[in-house]
């Protein structure tokens, strides 16, 4: 049971629970967010940073190929290409790259190539003159082939760089063709300063030839660093991602040749630390501000629980009628280890009350007894319960079970339950009532040894009983229970057949058989049948008959439609009232070329619900007996309405009728009152030849017992000669 300290302790327990999970879920939430603002502020910097590499890269562009314009259009250019004039194209040449050297500092080369890709001028390496630069590239070679300008990045023996090529003309004749190299970093310019990052370009190892300039780093297996950048090689360096934790890249820019095909990328790695910094410091003042509120909520959210959970213990541990304790009370108390006594007591024909007053009345005697139980437990030192409509239970702890003290408080338990004078309101009579009791004691059954006591105690009449072993009924139980399961199995394993007992004439000749149900068992390896006075009444007492009678009219009548003698299958009243055995019993007569070889056997029953409705069902049916007749209590006037073809007259007359008088008068009268009707009679028990003899000179037409042979498995018998 619910103490106030227990449900004070468990509402603690409870907003605990509640006010740590909600502080973890905001916790990771806030942590969630922190991330994602983190992530979403350094993607700004990164697309920014993008579209200003992008923009830069497209103005440098247009400013370079103006200026490669100006240069290819100087005077005597043209014809000194035309002409491989070296020294010409080197005094035009020189002084225009120095000053867009000087004006450009990314500019590295500056190159011009014949019509058959030689080189003739390079200006980023002036000593090289005359025959040795005679020699092939394979860089942008579709200027010669296109006669037309391109541009893209390149990686060269030597570095990466941004290639714009430009085609020249003599006399409208293509001559060859002119390349000016920028390097990547002049599409840097003041982006570090703006958004305070670090920029470098990846180039992709399996591009490159030799690249052993100082400007680039090897830092992993597949590219090569340009610029330096070191916060960047550090990054990719580094075998522990988690500490740079703090600084992030970006490669969402791919730096693409003349063709459209990836050779690099631009890098943007930005140092987070900052950012985090202040995020965390937002995001965890807002946390313990929240944490602060939630512990003011925390402690109004806990009286509430408390209220709360007091009102619904309330609500499950206690009996809205009497405000006693209720079952569910009672049976938390019974699963503690502790000895107890326990005292279960009902009023004695609680139902009339109900019945002659009315429930209003009903509960009023209810209230007013609860009170009587409430103040003699706390006398005595018990714990009250109400555990059904009208059972009261009294508990206690007991370490000492003195029997003859408790058989004088069970006594005056009695003695103050009786004495009760319940008024009613409105009534001018005065209610007395009586209780049964009964007491068990010390384990979490005793409730259940308990009720057997105040069973055995109504069986016989008496006022209380303790329990013992010859008031315990789990024996029969269990016996109930096994039966059960065996039927069920014998129902899915299809051991439910049907045994068949010859029935034969005057002159021994067997006439029919009479289907008799049995239960195969096979109990520990051995077979054992079982008899209906082992398992009938249980089956109709748990739903199970109906499954029963359909398998043996099933196995019968499909046995019998084969053969010629006649099959008897037996009924009992209330079966004809049941559609799904009616059922099965029309359709397995249709399987029969004569109809009339099967027999309808009605046991006669006593408490027929409804003997007009019998009438009607049985007239259809081709032929009727009637079994037991004679048994004690025959009604002779139902016969007469019924008109059976047969009369099965009762084995307990025919057993005795050697010795007995009173049975030989009684089947002479049988046996005469069916000849008057023209209706066949059937003996049963017939054991000896004496029996059947003096049967057949009072006029019997029919014998079935073990004089003409016992119960047997046809069926089986047949399969096994098969």
């Amino acid at each position: 049971m619910n103490t106030p300290a227990k449900t004070k302790r468990n509402t603690l327990i409870l907003t605990s629970a509640i006010l740590v999970l909600s502080w973890a879920v905001m916790y990771q939430f806030l942590e969630y967010k922190l991330k994602e603002s983190i992530n979403e502020q350094f993607q700004r910097v990164a697309k920014s940073t993008e579209a200003l590499f992008e923009i830069n890269m497209k103005n440098d562009k247009i400013e370079f190929e103006y200026k490669l314009d100006d240069i290819v259009a100087s005077e005597g250019l043209a014809k000194a290409i035309a002409n491989r004039d070296y020294a010409q194209i080197n005094s035009i040449v020189s002084p225009q790259y120095k000053r867009l050297k000087l004006a450009k500092k990314a500019v590295n080369i500056l190159t011009f190539r014949s019509v058959d890709g030689v080189t003739l001028f390079r200006a980023h390496k002036p000593e090289y003159f005359g025959d040795t630069l005679n020699e092939k590239r394979t860089l942008i070679t579709d200027t010669n082939t296109l006669h037309r300008s391109f541009g893209g990045f390149e990686v060269g023996k030597f570095e990466m760089t941004y290639r714009i090529t430009k085609p020249i003309f003599y006399n409208q004749e293509y001559v060859g063709n002119v390349e000016l190299g920028i390097s990547p970093t002049e599409f840097l310019k003041d982006l570090n300063s703006i958004f305070k990052a670090e920029m470098g370009i990846i180039i992709d190892k399996s591009l490159l030839e030799i690249m052993m300039d100082k400007s680039t780093t090897a830092i992993d297996e597949r590219y090569i660093l340009i610029n330096n950048a070191q916060n960047i090689k550090k990054y990719f360096l580094q075998n522990d991602k988690n500490s740079s934790k703090l600084y992030r890249v970006d490669m969402n820019i791919s730096l693409e040749n003349h063709l459209s095909q990836k050779l690099g990328y631009l890098v943007v790695g930005l140092d987070i630390s900052d950012i985090v910094k202040k995020d965390e410091e937002f995001i965890y003042t807002l946390f313990f501000m929240v944490v602060i509120m939630m512990f003011a909520s925390g402690a109004v959210l806990h009286q509430g629980f408390n209220k709360m959970l007091n009102y619904f213990s309330r609500q499950v541990y206690t009996d809205h009628l009497t405000g006693l304790l209720n079952r569910h009370s009672l049976n938390d108390a019974l699963y503690s280890k502790d000895t107890k006594l326990l005292i279960l007591s009902n009023i004695k024909e609680f139902s009339l009350i109900n019945e002659l007053y009315g429930v209003d009345v009903g509960n009023e005697v209810l209230i007013q007894v609860a009170d009587a139980f409430r103040h003699f437990g706390d006398e005595h030192g018990f714990d009250t319960y109400r555990v059904s409509s009208d059972e009261y239970v009294l508990l206690k702890k007991e370490s000492n079970f003195d029997e003859k003290k408790y058989f004088k408080l069970v006594e005056e338990l009695q003695s103050k339950i009786n004495s009760l004078k319940i008024l009613i309101v409105g009534m001018d009579d005065v209610l007395g009532i009586e209780i049964y009791s009964g007491m068990a004691l010390d384990h979490e059954h005793s409730l259940e040894d308990a009720q057997m006591a105040l069973k055995k105690a109504k069986k016989q009449f008496v006022n209380y009983m303790i329990y013992s072993q010859h008031v315990d009924t789990k024996e029969h139980s269990q016996k109930v229970i096994s039966v059960k399961r065996t039927i069920r199995h014998a129902l899915e394993h299809k051991n439910v057949i049907p045994f068949f007992q010859p029935i034969t004439d005057r002159e021994g000749k067997i006439v029919k058989y009479e289907a008799l149900v049995r239960i195969v068992e096979f109990d520990g390896g051995e077979k054992k049948i079982l008899y209906p006075n082992e398992f009938l009444e249980i089956s109709m007492n748990s739903g199970l008959y109906i499954k029963i009678a359909k398998e043996m009219l099933e196995l019968s009548l499909d046995f019998f439609a084969k053969r010629e003698e006649k099959v008897s299958v037996n009924f009992l009243p209330n079966d004809f009232f049941n559609a799904s055995i009616m059922e099965t019993l029309i359709n397995k007569i249709e399987k029969f070329d004569s109809p009339q070889r099967i027999v309808v056997e009605v046991t006669e029953q006593e408490g027929v619900e409804n003997f007009e409705r019998l009438m009607k069902v049985v007239k259809k049916l081709r032929a009727i007996a009637i079994d037991d007749f004679g048994s004690g209590y025959a009604n002779y006037v139902q016969v007469l309405e019924i008109k059976p073809d047969y009369l099965k007259i009762d084995g307990s007359l025919i057993q005795n009728i050697l010795t007995d008088e009173n049975s030989k008068i009684l089947v002479k009268s049988i046996v005469r009152f069916a000849q008057e009707l023209n209706i066949i009679t059937v003996a049963e028990y017939v054991e000896n030849e004496d029996i059947f003899n003096l049967l057949k000179e009072y006029g019997v037409e029919e014998f079935q017992g073990y004089y003409f042979g016992r119960p047997m498995d046809l069926i089986g018998t047949q399969a096994e000669i098969k």
